[in-house]
């Protein structure tokens, strides 16, 4: 099949907008910024770049057999485990324990499990997009008074979205509630299918490029802009 530019765009689009948001982060790190630090506009801005990658690799794992899926999501979810060693080791105090690629290898992986035994009309889509509202804060321990969650929350199931009161990590994506969000994705592609919106092409463009590079920006991005941040504030002060 043909690339679709239209997801290549968005998918460009978001990746801007995430490295625009970290600068702002890294800036902010050095000069504290009102209207970023902890604001309604800063949670907003981050959790439309989140939404967004989840919902367009759910979209985009209709392309996909359920086989190429979970290796997808086996690739994706080491690429995250080596980012969890290398800030250990090289940068304790940004530490990524289960960050966003180990969140959507794992949406993938289950996607892939699921592709050929579950099925519902795409129509039902928003349910999805429903539970991720409800358990949105569930890793946040909303459920910890109940007991058979309490003790999730006490295991330190991180993963599945019960941490522990001493977990931390920069960038944290659980399976709950991230899961529903990819799912509603998958199920709203299957929905654009129907409506022959893979064949609507569009046309290449920058923003498209910039979106088929997403994975190696998303991995550089970070590494030249905290030193550059950091150069120019100890060079400023």
């Amino acid at each position: 099949m043909k690339r679709n530019y239209n997801l290549d765009k968005w998918r460009g689009f978001t990746i801007i907008s995430m490295v625009l948001f970290h600068l702002m982060y890294n800036i902010n790190y050095y000069w504290q910024i009102d209207w970023y630090d902890g604001t309604i506009l800063n949670k907003i801005w981050q959790l439309s770049i989140a939404c967004s990658f989840f919902i367009i690799s759910g979209i985009t794992s209709n392309f996909l057999s359920p086989e190429k899926n979970i290796k997808r999501g086996i690739k994706t979810s080491l690429i995250g485990f080596a980012i969890t060693l290398i800030t250990y080791v090289a940068a304790p105090n940004q530490f990524i324990l289960w960050g966003v690629l180990n969140g959507l290898g794992a949406c993938m992986i289950v996607v892939g499990l699921i592709q050929n035994y579950k099925d519902i009309s795409p129509k039902r889509s928003v349910i999805f997009l429903i539970f991720f509202i409800i358990s949105y804060k569930v890793p946040r321990g909303i459920l910890y008074d109940k007991q058979v969650f309490k003790n999730l929350y006490d295991l330190n199931f991180f993963y599945l979205g019960f941490p522990s009161s001493d977990f931390h990590s920069t960038d944290y994506f659980p399976l709950i509630p991230w899961i529903f969000i990819y799912l509603f994705g998958f199920y709203w592609g299957k929905s654009l299918k129907n409506k022959n919106f893979y064949y609507r092409h569009g046309r290449d463009s920058i923003l498209a490029k910039i979106g088929r590079y997403a994975m190696p920006i998303y991995l550089a991005h970070q590494i030249i802009l905290y030193p550059l941040v950091t150069i120019i504030y100890n060079f400023a002060k």
